[in-house]
């Protein structure tokens, strides 16, 4: 059984998705609270296995508590739970640790799905801000194909960056390159090595902003 603790600003809110979790398959909220505040002040015994996180906090209060949580309890998951949208609260929430990011316009359906893949290990965006990532990575793809970033990725890391960036999951990428998972797991890990990355968003916001002359 996961332990979800939920982190939400509105009580109506947090007493239905409480309501909505508790049903849910292998899940049980143990914790519930209005402010991240509240779930470092709690004696755990075991770390929560993911947190269900509101992002509407004050100036950069949000993306300090991912870090906070991932500096605390490594191992635990963060999905946010938000309004927000925009294409600097996305990558500012990966680049700080979260594993997925859902706007609350899902549906039931599609948050119970959300929360089954990042407990899963796999990062998760939902389908609204997809193309605010694509266009993430569409600032990167042309200086990578005029070679204005010298991280001497091969044409095959490029292909498997431009997927990833496309939201592509490692099967699926593997099936569109007609390559093993296993192959796309070892170019993730050139790719994350190469441009000194810990997540998705990272590698992208690296590969965004730095050139040669400021490369370690």
């Amino acid at each position: 059984m996961y332990k979800i603790p939920i982190i939400e600003s509105e009580p109506i809110i947090r007493e239905g998705l409480c309501v909505l979790l508790a049903n849910g398959p292998g899940f049980t909220v143990d914790f519930q609270a209005s402010a991240p505040v509240a779930l470092f002040r709690q004696a755990w015994l075991t770390p929560p296995d993911l947190i269900l996180l509101d992002m509407m906090m004050p100036k950069n209060y949000g993306t300090e508590v991912i870090k906070e949580i991932k500096k605390r309890w490594p191992a635990t998951k963060i999905l946010i739970f938000t309004l927000k949208d925009t294409e600097e609260d996305i990558c500012a929430a990966f680049r700080a640790g979260t594993d997925g990011y859902i706007l609350k316009n899902t549906t039931v359906p599609q948050l119970i799905e959300a929360i089954k893949n990042v407990l899963s290990g796999q990062y998760y965006l939902c389908a609204d801000i997809l193309p605010k990532i694509i266009n993430s990575y569409l600032k990167v793809e042309k200086p990578l194909q005029d070679n204005q970033l010298n991280w001497n990725l091969t044409s095959r890391e490029a292909q498997v960056l431009k997927l990833i960036a496309a939201g592509y999951k490692n099967k699926d990428i593997a099936d569109s390159l007609c390559i093993s998972v296993k192959t796309v797991e070892t170019h993730r890990a050139t790719l994350m090595r190469k441009f000194n990355a810990h997540n998705v968003a990272t590698l992208l916001s690296v590969a965004n902003q730095t050139n040669p002359s400021s490369s370690p």
